[in-house]
């Protein structure tokens, strides 16, 4: 399951995931990503990740996510991912100096810091 909240008067978007993902979900959400990025230019993410299934988006969608990457490799400047599983943490500091957004991983107690930590990005 995949829920997006685009926060008001803010280039923010909220992504929440969890369970898995159906490919209509993968491409509604790209969509919504695609319409804030007309609307805004360029916009942060926070994405919030809660336990995930195997594999949590349908094999078909990789390819279409590894584009939509490099398609908008500057439009998206800040990525706050928030989660507990250890190897989303690794995944998010071994992305980091590969990517042109700064991406900084918190654990989920920590969700408030992130969303300020997004507010305040420049």
């Amino acid at each position: 399951m995949i829920e997006i909240r685009e926060q008001q008067n803010s280039n923010i978007v909220e992504m929440a995931v969890s369970g898995s993902i159906t490919a209509q979900e993968f491409d509604d959400t790209l969509t919504i990503f695609k319409c804030a990025i007309e609307h805004h230019g360029r916009i942060r993410l926070l994405e919030d990740i809660g336990q995930l299934d195997t594999p949590p988006i349908p094999w078909t969608k990789l390819w279409d996510d590894v584009k939509f990457s490099f398609e908008h490799l500057s439009d998206i400047t800040h990525v706050a991912v928030v989660a507990d599983q250890g190897w989303i943490g690794v995944y998010v500091n071994m992305l980091n100096p590969l990517m042109k957004a700064e991406i900084k991983h918190f654990k989920r107690p920590e969700l408030k810091v992130a969303r300020i930590w997004l507010s305040e990005a420049t």
